[in-house]
């Protein structure tokens, strides 16, 4: 099923069928994860949007999708600039922030509720993004490849696609199996990494304490990919490479990055 070719029609929020995925509720919703994006400085999202419009390099008007757009940080900001936007994600709570922020910017974008393999448009959109570490989640590879598919089939042909995800070569370097942070809100948090070196994914367990005394558990599993791979799976769905960067500031991608950003092209 696809949408309207004008993405700017209107706005409103779509909820397409949705399986259940209890690592997204339990690590996204009972973690705060919006609370935490609301946190992020103006500025650093200002950086962040600079770089994709210049790595993009798309005229004024052109379609974008957000692809896990969160609370519309990078979507409100692509449409004030001139953007046709349209942002998907999971996060029904994530979704109801990002409306009320395009309604303060005075933007109009189309915000759908789906699974990140349902994306909504076919060979439609100019260009595709999916940034914030939001690629990796599902429990197999071929999982996170629908994700490519899907991608690959909204895009018109010569249509690009920035994807940004941690550098796994520089990650494994630093790895430590437990780490204790503290959150905005008091939580101190124990985190328990359980890393399987042969399938490149490990089981993030958290062990929140609240400052109340009581605690809870949540987690999340995460596949960290080499960019060899990611090319490799990008070329099999019809996404040609062309370039990787270690940052938003456009360093190069090198094993001492912390992040991986690609930009890929359909070619078909």
């Amino acid at each position: 099923m696809s949408c309207c070719r004008n993405l700017k029609a209107r706005a409103w929020i779509r909820r397409w069928d949705i399986p259940g995925q209890d690592w997204f509720e339990n690590f996204f919703v009972q973690g705060l994860f919006v609370e935490g994006l609301e946190r992020i400085p103006v500025e650093r999202t200002e950086m962040e949007v600079a770089f994709i419009v210049e790595t993009l390099g798309l005229p004024i008007g052109a379609r974008i999708l957000d692809l896990c757009c969160g609370i519309g940080r990078h979507s409100v900001a692509l449409a004030e600039r001139g953007y046709q936007m349209a942002g998907l994600d999971l996060d029904e709570r994530a979704l109801a922030i990002a409306q009320s922020r395009a309604q303060e910017a005075r933007v109009d974008i189309v915000w759908h509720q789906a699974d990140m393999r349902r994306i909504p448009y076919s060979e439609e959109l100019d260009g595709v993004i999916n940034v914030f570490g939001s690629w990796g989640y599902y429990d197999t590879d071929e999982k996170d490849a629908e994700v490519l598919g899907a991608v690959a089939a909204a895009l018109t042909q010569g249509g690009l696609f920035l994807l940004e995800i941690i550098n796994r070569d520089n990650l494994f370097r630093r790895y430590q199996p437990n780490t204790w942070t503290t959150e905005a809100n008091g939580n101190l948090v124990l985190t328990r990494y359980d890393l399987d070196l042969t399938t490149s994914r490990h089981r993030a367990t958290e062990l929140v304490f609240r400052p109340d005394g009581q605690r809870f558990e949540r987690w999340h599993t995460y596949r960290f990919y080499t960019l060899t791979e990611v090319i490799r799976m990008m070329r099999d769905v019809g996404l040609l490479f062309r370039k990787a960067w270690g940052g938003y500031d456009a360093s190069p991608y090198t094993l001492e990055s912390r992040r991986m950003i690609v930009l890929a092209e359909k070619t078909g």
